[in-house]
């Protein structure tokens, strides 16, 4: 605990270094253009929300996993894993279920039908993603169902300028090995990226109480490869046709007891994007979009246990600007279904599927440093009827460099298939829903950002895992799910950055308080302190990093039971530019081979040490 408040006191004046306040050096400087936000391009500094941008050379230089790792030292989330890199886990933003975050690539929402639902945040690979944009609090309004606690967005690489090489070649401890390739540019009317990875690991036992000399007390390793493949055509300035397709494949062992055989799954994700964006007239622009994402799992050693989500997702957006006023509409449609042969309940058995029609409406005005943000929305649910969301944001710049915001959302999330129409189903399961209020300041000046975000968020109807008797069990009489009462989540997040010259130090800091309203207990596995702190510096070709994770006790089960202990980890990392196209990148995970927990009986990562080089040249 004296490391953690020791952490803490450094933190409360920094940023995270992916913070999006630490994107930019002044208002001088270059802005990005957030789209995540509203679902329109959008200065990073007129964005009336919680917003992180990470960055490509964030993602290098974690050089190995998935998005989970990323986002474990980013500012709200929260990650619990069942084992290594490949081992299935959840990921908790604000406290909230990790069904409750939408996800989507390039725009293709991500998403499972499949027993408590969410994106598969494992399938999620590093080497093909160019930047993620994160957005926190209740954007149902604008995603719909799924957004009750944030949206992240993955945005892959897309072709520009003369043709370009990539290609990577990582190798570390525990037979890690990874290789990356990529050729992206544009040629006339054309732009295309194309990417593929391998990697592979032999892992660590998942389970730290296997029992000796059994297979369950063997390394759990991972073998995972993926392609992506982006086109883009523009035959006039004002059109451009995009297609994107990717494939990701993942065997992960792992150990379903403590002195199994060795048990392994294979999950496999695809991605179809056609997308076609219009600039009608200097104040109406456009966008038709269509996808559909796959997600299948299996365990051929578990009679050869089968799940497969298909989302099909078609929107038509539309924005009107004229001065300082700007609309937009939005038209959406989205069908999910699930292939399962636990799902006993729905048109056809093994298989259930869901329709959701939404219509959606914004209004922003932005002028003399202050900034409003109305949206609005109503889906029909084709099980639960029409559901309506809105939020409203408003932000006011203040004295030099201070800018200060507040909003008010409401969310919502419609259970799963298989919560609803599996053996383990609950025919009565309403949607959960929530409201959430928040306020925030910030200040940037040059180098030095600060700011601090206050939210609270009570969410009803939330849903629960079983065990939990009820007379409208589909099969099961008691190991079903049920709707419990009211959760609040609600919490205060600070960050900040600031040089102390030649060193950039950034951080951040959650206090948070994410509870079942009913008997005031804790939510599983959700911490009530987190803290970073990275500290990055240049020594002549040298980029030379460190950051540090502090975060407090949680409870492994309901109602305060199974305490898991704090702990803090020290990754390290050096970049070294050996010229304009070859770097090499080293990095040591968990420094001080730290044993912890964030899933109870489940290990964790040693340390692992990983040196890299990459070579990018022009062609």
């Amino acid at each position: 605990m004296g490391n953690f408040k020791t952490l803490v006191v450094g933190a409360v004046w920094l940023s995270l270094g992916y913070s999006a306040w630490a994107q930019t050096s002044g208002k001088d400087a270059l802005e990005p253009l957030v789209v995540t936000a509203t679902r329109t391009p959008v200065p990073l500094s007129l964005v009336l929300a919680d917003v992180t941008v990470i960055s490509r050379e964030d993602i290098e230089r974690q050089a190995s996993g998935t998005v989970v790792d990323l986002l474990s030292h980013v500012a709200g989330f929260q990650v619990a894993r069942n084992g290594g890199p490949g081992a299935d886990g959840n990921v908790y933003l604000r406290g909230g279920e990790a069904r409750h975050i939408a996800v989507l690539v390039d725009g293709v929402r991500v998403d499972t039908q499949n027993v408590s639902g969410g994106a598969s945040w494992q399938m999620l690979n590093l080497s093909q993603i160019d930047r993620i944009e994160i957005v926190r609090g209740p954007v149902s309004a604008l995603y719909g169902s799924d957004a009750m606690s944030g949206v992240v967005q993955i945005f892959t690489k897309k072709g520009k300028g003369p043709a370009r090489l990539d290609l990577g070649l990582s190798a570390g401890e525990r037979g890690f090995l990874k290789a990356d390739a990529g050729l992206s540019g544009s040629a006339g009317l054309f732009d295309y990226a194309v990417s593929a990875s391998r990697e592979r690991s032999d892992g660590f036992s998942a389970r730290i109480n296997a029992v000796p000399g059994t297979r369950a007390a063997d390394r759990d390793g991972y073998n995972a490869e993926g392609a992506t493949v982006r086109l883009g055509f523009t035959p006039v300035a004002a059109h451009r046709i995009e297609a994107l397709a990717s494939q990701q494949h993942l065997l992960s062992r792992y150990d379903s007891s403590v002195a199994s055989r060795d048990d392994y799954g294979l999950r496999d994700l695809h991605d179809l994007k056609l997308q076609w964006t219009a600039q009608w007239r200097d104040n109406w622009s456009s966008q038709v979009t269509g996808g559909r994402s796959v997600d299948q799992y299996r365990t051929p050693l578990d009679k050869d246990y089968r799940t497969e989500t298909q989302v099909d997702t078609a929107s038509w957006l539309n924005e009107f600007k004229w001065g300082a006023h700007s609309v937009t509409t939005l038209l959406e449609r989205r069908q999910d279904t699930l292939k399962n042969s636990d799902v006993v309940l729905s048109g056809t058995a093994g298989e259930g599927e869901r329709s959701d029609d939404g219509v959606g409406l914004g209004y922003a005005w932005r002028a003399h440093g202050t900034a409003i943000q109305l949206n609005a929305r109503s889906d029909w649910d084709s099980e639960f009827g029409s559901h309506s969301t809105g939020s409203v944001a408003a932000g006011q710049d203040f004295a030099d460099h201070w800018n200060v915001h507040a909003s008010w959302g409401t969310g919502y999330r419609a259970p799963t298939l298989y919560q609803r129409f599996s053996k383990y189903g609950n025919l009565a399961l309403k949607p959960e829903s929530s409201r959430n209020a928040e306020v925030g300041v910030r200040y940037q000046n040059g180098g030095v950002q600060w700011g601090a975000t206050a939210y609270n968020n009570w969410v009803t109807d939330l849903i629960t895992g079983p065990p939990g008797s009820t007379r409208t069990c589909v099969q099961d009489p008691v190991y079903c799910y049920r709707n419990t009462a009211l959760a609040h989540l609600k919490g205060l997040s600070v960050n900040g950055a600031v040089p102390l010259g030649p060193v950039r130090l950034s951080g951040s800091m959650d206090f948070g308080s994410y509870k079942n309203a009913l008997n005031g207990t804790d939510l599983q596995r959700r911490a009530r302190r987190q803290a970073s702190v990275r500290m990055d510096t240049d020594v002549k070709d040298w980029t030379l990093g460190a950051q540090l994770l502090a975060v407090a006790r949680r409870f492994d089960k309901v109602n305060n039971a199974g305490a898991l202990g704090g702990y803090t980890v020290l990754n390290v990392d050096a970049l070294y530019r050996l010229n304009a196209q070859w770097r090499v990148l080293a990095r040591i995970d968990n420094v001080g081979d730290k044993k912890y927990e964030n899933a109870q009986t489940y290990g964790t990562t040693p340390r692992t040490a990983i040196i890299g080089l990459r070579w990018t040249p022009e062609l």
